[in-house]
């Protein structure tokens, strides 16, 4: 005997195929989405490390990774503080330092995020030098902001 397709059954059923096609494609967005952010984050540590390998070459010596420093600015009177966190600190003789490690696109220098980050480097890092790494070239630029 054939399954009752009457409205309700067909209704429910199709309300029930409905929500797990919605399920499906949450769940591999959410999926997709993660494996999107670790392909990223595999890249920038390889980068780092290629950094790290390319500045030693160099005759640079890394003091710290991931080097954050605590910062304040005030919003309507109220402080508000927040982290600023550069891949590298590094030193040569008496220079010391920031290094940002950048793949791809964001490795130029002149795009905004890139300059905006590199430009507040400045002003919280008390360092001679900030430089971008460009991990995908394997090359280093020094960055220098004149002085208004």
């Amino acid at each position: 005997m054939p399954p009752d397709w009457s409205p309700p059954f067909a209704l429910v059923t199709v309300l029930a195929l409905a929500a797990g096609l919605v399920w499906l494609t949450l769940t591999l967005r959410r999926w997709w989405k993660a494996r999107i952010l670790h392909v990223r984050m595999d890249a920038a540590a390889a980068g780092e490390a290629r950094a790290e390998a390319w500045l030693a070459d160099q005759g640079y010596r890394v003091l710290e990774r991931q080097v954050s420093r605590r910062c304040q600015m005030h919003i309507n009177g109220r402080v508000a503080e927040f982290d600023v966190r550069a891949d590298l600190l590094v030193q040569m003789g008496d220079h010391v330092a920031v290094v940002e490690v950048k793949t791809g696109e964001a490795a130029d220098p002149r795009l905004p995020a890139t300059r905006r980050q590199l430009r507040e480097y400045c002003e919280v890092f008390e360092v001679n030098e900030i430089y971008v790494f460009d991990a995908t070239a394997g090359r280093l630029h020094k960055i220098e902001f004149p002085e208004p």
